[in-house]
């Protein structure tokens, strides 16, 4: 899930309000995180990346750093988005899956319906449903995912804003299967055997802040705690640690941007 977790952060728009902003603006960020290797592991990745983005601003259609965004049927409170992630590759180097197959690259992308519940000045709520199909570069599919959650955004200052975002995690048998299931082959006298469920996977919820510091840089923030202890593969082998927490923070430079304006949103 590493794409989400940065693009709260890194891949959003900038954290102050202008009256007005260019119709499109391209930059990079920069961003360092630690997370485990997979939810549930007890082993972690830390890491530093680099990310291009992209924002358009047209009256309908809108691509910021986070999603592709158009309104659904006209209605102002409801739109559709993308929603994207990516899964890290997990060597049988991990301890908890010594000897069983390596985790490959995986890539998460389908549609996302937002429906916009409050919107102040300084205050917005946000219902989001996404569906993410799974599959990984062997091209093989890994299932599904999906993980609804209301998203609070505060506007602190002119300069700095603050997210909350609170959600569950769910998963089909295919996608658990990937991660938690240990087959009759792979089985030691520490690791039973083990088949997982669809249904829920985990609980999460997501603190993520940005101060802009002039109008073409940005610092950001997020931290991501994960409960899997209401999971349907709480009792995997596989699962070492309940308790999922990653961190990010990074800057985030426009570079170029249009001299035609328009309306910030």
């Amino acid at each position: 899930m590493l794409l989400s977790i940065l693009s709260l952060s890194a891949l959003s728009a900038h954290a102050a309000k202008p009256t007005d902003q260019p119709l499109w603006e391209a930059g990079i960020a920069v961003g360092a995180a630690t997370l485990p290797q997979y939810m549930g592991s007890d082993e972690r990745y830390n890491f530093a990346a680099p990310i291009p983005f992209f924002i358009y601003r047209g009256e309908r259609l809108k691509i910021d750093r986070g999603a592709i965004t158009t309104e659904l049927f006209g209605v102002r409170d409801l739109s559709v988005d993308a929603s994207l992630g990516i899964g890290l590759p997990v060597r049988n180097s991990n301890r908890a899956r010594a000897g069983m197959p390596e985790l490959k690259f995986s890539f998460q992308a389908g549609p996302r319906l937002n429906w916009h519940l409050h919107k102040s000045d300084n205050l917005k709520i946000t219902l989001r449903a996404p569906w993410r199909g799974v599959i990984d570069t062997s091209g093989q599919w890994l299932g599904w995912v999906s993980e609804p959650d209301i998203a609070v955004e505060y506007q602190a200052t002119k300069e700095l804003q603050l997210k909350l975002y609170s959600g569950a995690l769910f998963g089909s048998r295919r996608f658990h299967s990937t991660y938690y299931d240990v087959a009759p082959i792979y089985a030691t006298v520490n690791r039973a055997t083990y088949q997982a469920g669809s249904g829920l996977h985990s609980l999460s919820l997501t603190a993520t802040a940005r101060y802009r510091l002039s109008e073409s840089m940005t610092l950001f923030s997020a931290l991501r705690y994960r409960n899997l202890a209401s999971g349907v593969i709480a009792n995997s082998p596989l699962v070492k640690d309940k308790n999922y927490l990653s961190a990010t923070i990074g800057m985030s430079w426009s570079i170029w941007s249009s001299d035609k304006r328009v309306a910030a949103d």
